[in-house]
């Protein structure tokens, strides 16, 4: 293809150049394996559980809820809505030295799971200043006991 200039009449300049594709594929290269190892680390991450309330999959009336909400040193305050049979709806479970009493709070779920096995819907309810270690494994420890229905509320 040849192009015509003003400033040369009668000449013809050739328009080909030659692109240099290597470091070109050495960058998407180097993507693709990022977004590889990436992947799988997502993958590895994640927590399975279903959602507390408005799941589409069930029709029937819950069976009881249980809330648990988190407070200020350590301290989580369990309570129980919708469950024949209990009286006592409300536990509080202080904490050691700042930080929430894992011992206490699994010897709970586990007690209260193996009594009234047909609740499944636990809603957590931190605080502005609940740390995410101390909400994944409050939400573990739910899921042990089956109790897998699981939401967080929104601060």
């Amino acid at each position: 293809m040849h192009v015509a200039t003003g400033a040369n009449k009668g000449r013809h300049k050739k328009m080909n150049f030659d692109l240099n594709l290597v470091p070109f594929i050495d960058v998407l290269s180097t993507c693709i394996c990022f977004l590889l190892v990436t992947a799988v680390f997502i993958n590895l991450g994640s927590l399975h559980v279903s959602q507390a309330v408005g799941s589409e999959k069930s029709q029937e009336k819950p069976k009881g809820t249980v809330t648990a909400s988190l407070g200020g040193g350590g301290q989580i305050r369990f309570e129980v809505k919708d469950v024949k049979g209990l009286r006592n709806n409300t536990i509080t479970i202080n904490g050691e030295r700042g930080r929430i009493n894992f011992t206490r709070t699994e010897d709970w779920i586990k007690s209260f799971s193996s009594r009234y096995s047909d609740v499944k819907i636990v809603m957590i309810m931190p605080n502005p200043h609940s740390k995410y270690d101390d909400l994944i494994q409050l939400m573990a420890q739910f899921k042990q006991s089956q109790m897998d229905q699981i939401g967080i509320a929104p601060l």
